[in-house]
């Protein structure tokens, strides 16, 4: 059992929190949809928690920490890769098994960031 995976856990809330259902454009509505990996979602206001030292840093690490599994498996959106990433960090720190739905759509460029 690992200890409490709170930064792939952030680093999923962070993704889809902007999701915002009275928008119904995408993406502009937000959600989860990969847009975190991308500086300017990182910074944005919404994240504003994210920019403190620990928790800037600890995002940057879990993304780092991703990316070689983005890498080997180009087919993987990063919206289902961080979600996938939440999911499994619960299940290895003791805690339920979340079932996931996968067929996200990533933004492809820091443009199309909500």
């Amino acid at each position: 059992m690992r200890p409490f995976p709170l930064k792939e856990l952030r680093l999923a809330w962070h993704d889809a929190g902007t999701y915002n259902k009275n928008i119904e454009e995408w993406p502009l509505r937000g959600g989860a949809n990969g847009s975190l990996r991308f500086e300017i979602e990182i910074k944005h206001a919404a994240n504003a928690t994210l920019s403190s030292q620990s928790g800037f840093s600890g995002l940057v690490n879990a993304l780092k920490l991703l990316q070689p599994i983005k890498d080997k498996y180009s087919g993987v959106t990063y919206a289902d890769l961080f979600q996938l990433a939440s999911a499994t960090s619960v299940e290895e720190a003791g805690g339920p098994k979340i079932p996931i739905k996968y067929g996200r759509v990533d933004v492809s460029e820091p443009e199309q960031c909500p």
